[in-house]
């Protein structure tokens, strides 16, 4: 009779600690993952925090938290971590992560699974939940950028559109036949006894136009170049922010949120450069372009801009881009192709893009 009232009394207990937790476990019971920083560059380190706070009389000391990272729309990442959290108790974790790839990161959704205390049963739910990583393409060192940074500085620079500034003072000089009476300061002239002029500093007036190329090569598709000529739109966008020169950026790439192509419209300023660098973020290269490059190449030679300097960024060289590019390049020198390259296709003789640069000028070979 004892063993038979034990065994009732357990099973009693079984049931009740069954019945009390598949009814309370989530009550009360709140858990949230979250990225640490909102915007990052590739590679940079960051955190994912998670919080679980159980605000009831009942402990939980199984409890798992699952979730998963995506990356433009594609699972990246997937974790699934146990708790063991008392009553009226707040957990909080840190957990380190590097993104090595740009892209938006999104957590959409924590499935939670607990037990009752003797594990023989499962309770899941899952929490809606949203929140979003912009990491941007790593900007890469100036040295790797020098060679068609300072060309098309020097190419603007030499160029008429470098206007006096009447409200940015440089100095005094003596007077030359070519000055204008206007610029005479006649203070300083008496003074010195001659003729002496006002200088003053130069704005330049033109506007740097980035054309990012997302068409494939069938014969030579790479993505490693697509990625690095992301990296080239960045840094130099963010070079000349930096040096206040408004900057545009034109790509025919799909952006994963809107599915539509890139266009940032010339500007400057933080604002300014954080847009174009959450564009890039967002551009995913492995879908195909919505257009090809050539008709815009064609627009921007009709439009005859002499206030815009066009930098091309095309791993592509079909025949038609080329032919487009030469158009362009003969109406004005405010041009430059940069084409990412491969060390071995550069190896090779046979190679077009050799041809290409030995045919026109201004198209920069770049080595990646």
């Amino acid at each position: 009779m004892p063993i038979v009232l034990i065994l009732s009394v357990a099973g009693l207990l079984y049931w009740l600690q069954n019945w009390i937790y598949h009814r309370y476990w989530n009550k009360n019971l709140s858990v949230s993952v979250k990225f640490t920083d909102q915007f990052m560059f590739e590679g940079a380190a960051t955190a994912l925090t998670e919080t679980i706070t159980n605000r009831k009389i009942l402990p939980l000391p199984w409890i798992y938290v699952k979730f998963q990272i995506s990356r433009n729309g594609k699972v990246e990442h997937y974790r699934s971590d146990l708790f063991n959290i008392l009553f009226y108790q707040r957990i909080t974790r840190e957990i380190p992560f590097t993104f090595d790839k740009r892209g938006i990161y999104t957590i959409k959704g924590i499935d939670l699974l607990s037990h009752n205390l003797f594990i023989t049963s499962k309770m899941v739910q899952v929490i809606h939940m949203g929140d979003l990583l912009v990491v941007y393409p790593k900007l890469m060192d100036p040295q790797e950028y020098l060679i068609p940074y300072e060309k098309m500085m020097g190419e603007i620079a030499t160029k008429r559109f470098l206007m006096e500034d009447p409200y940015m003072f440089k100095g005094i000089r003596e007077y030359q036949s070519s000055d204008n009476f206007k610029s005479i300061n006649f203070k300083a002239s008496a003074k010195a006894g001659k003729l002496l002029v006002n200088t003053h500093d130069s704005t330049i007036t033109q506007t740097i136009q980035i054309l990012l190329n997302m068409e494939k090569n069938n014969d030579h598709y790479n993505e490693v170049l697509y990625e690095q000529g992301i990296r080239m739109a960045a840094s130099l966008a963010s070079r000349y922010e930096e040096d206040g020169v408004p900057v545009s950026l034109y790509c025919n790439g799909q952006n994963v949120i809107t599915h539509k192509e890139i266009t940032v419209a010339a500007g400057s300023g933080a604002n300014h450069i954080h847009t174009i660098l959450e564009s890039l973020a967002s551009l995913e290269v492995s879908l195909p372009p919505l257009s090809p490059m050539s008709p815009c190449l064609e627009k921007v030679t009709a439009m005859r801009d002499m206030d815009t300097y066009t930098v091309l960024i095309s791993p592509y060289y079909g025949k038609e881009l080329q032919e487009a590019y030469k158009r362009l390049r003969s109406y004005t020198a405010s041009c430059m192709w940069i084409l990412p390259v491969s060390y071995k296709d550069m190896a090779d003789e046979e190679f077009p893009p050799l041809r290409l640069r030995g045919e026109t000028e201004d198209v920069y070979l770049w080595e990646v």
